[in-house]
């Protein structure tokens, strides 16, 4: 069950990055006018750093099923 929730966070988290970024993006951008490339430095930087830590949240996961192979996690 806490597989379940931790994968439907996943989501959750992503959507506050991309809205996160926009307004923040769009404050610095107006700011220091630079024509929407803070918005898309900031995007690719989150999406890279989200990536990372999904890519190292599944590789957690499987060393724990590979610790506890029968054992659900509840």
């Amino acid at each position: 069950m806490r597989k379940y929730i931790i994968f439907a966070s996943i989501g959750f988290e992503l959507v506050g990055l991309i809205i996160g970024c926009f307004y923040l993006g769009e404050f610095l951008d107006a700011k220091y006018q630079t024509k929407g490339l803070i918005f898309v430095g900031l995007s690719m930087a989150c999406l890279v750093g989200w990536l990372v830590r999904v890519i190292w949240l599944l590789k957690r996961m499987q060393d724990q099923e590979d610790k506890n192979p029968g054992k659900d996690d509840k």
